[in-house]
């Protein structure tokens, strides 16, 4: 304190606590159709095995909000994993993987989808997807963050993602939008009961006025699917309503993926 006092006396702004915070984008965990949106579990452990050599820290997207918000501190060198879509294999493979290294990550559910598997008793890691009360077993672990991907907006039509119809007013437009995100929002909390404030926007599609009305509904974080690294800054919350990451496509290799997105 009384150093940053000096410094402001003589003239020299304070140094900024900063980090530089890489996010990636996982979908589904699973030992078949490996590709685009799919890795394997061996390719998953790689990558963990990569970060935890180089010293980085998986952290919450709530950790990146307390952080950017001043109320608490980072690892030197934090990441973000988050899991879109919600699929089942994220607590077939993923959770136990996330125990066995100590890490966090961040799992993006579709409400339609978790409503879907009600009542089902077969559960696959090839095309099954979290049940509610899956989501709550994860999130009760404490290793799982639970974020909303929109109730039944993952669709490329009659609107992609959680853009605006042509034909829609901007008030019909935020009044469907609400409804939506409020609809697995509510879902989220009678499972895990907590009332999340990250979204993730489905396909990284979006309108002109989409992260002012997120913003009304008190979510703190925006997930998008724009690579890039983000820089984020103790006490200021500029980037959490675009956070960029980078899409884990399955048959890259782990070093070749982590050194073209230069997390070395």
């Amino acid at each position: 304190m009384v150093l940053m006092l000096w410094l402001s006396l003589s003239g020299f702004a304070p140094v900024q606590d900063s980090r530089r915070v890489p996010v990636i984008m996982y979908h589904s965990v699973c030992r078949t159709n490996v590709g685009e949106y799919v890795i394997s579990p061996d390719t998953l452990i790689s990558d963990l095995e990569y970060l935890r050599k180089r010293g980085y820290k998986t952290v919450f997207m709530r950790d990146i909000i307390s952080y950017c918000e001043g109320k608490t501190e980072l690892p030197e060198k934090p990441v973000v994993l988050t899991f879109d879509d919600g699929f089942y294999n994220n607590l077939f493979y993923v959770d136990k993987i996330a125990e066995k290294y100590g890490v966090k990550y961040t799992v993006s559910v579709v409400g339609s989808y978790v409503r879907a598997e009600a009542g089902q008793t077969k559960r696959s890691p090839v095309y099954s997807y979290l049940s509610s009360a899956e989501i709550g077993k994860l999130s009760a672990g404490g290793r799982a963050e639970i974020a909303n991907h929109t109730y039944d907006m993952h669709r490329s039509s009659p609107r992609k993602g959680v853009r605006r119809k042509k034909s829609e007013s901007y008030d019909e437009y935020r009044t469907a939008l609400i409804y939506d995100s409020e609809k697995c929002r509510t879902l989220i909390y009678e499972a895990c009961g907590f009332k999340t404030n990250v979204f993730t926007y489905p396909f990284g599609c979006y309108s002109t006025g989409t992260k002012d009305i997120l913003h009304e509904l008190g979510y703190r974080a925006i997930l998008t699917c724009k690579g890039g690294i983000n820089v984020f800054t103790k006490g200021k919350t500029d980037g959490l309503d675009c956070v960029m990451r980078y899409n884990r496509h399955g048959k890259s290799d782990t070093k070749e993926f982590f050194e073209k997105i230069k997390v070395l």
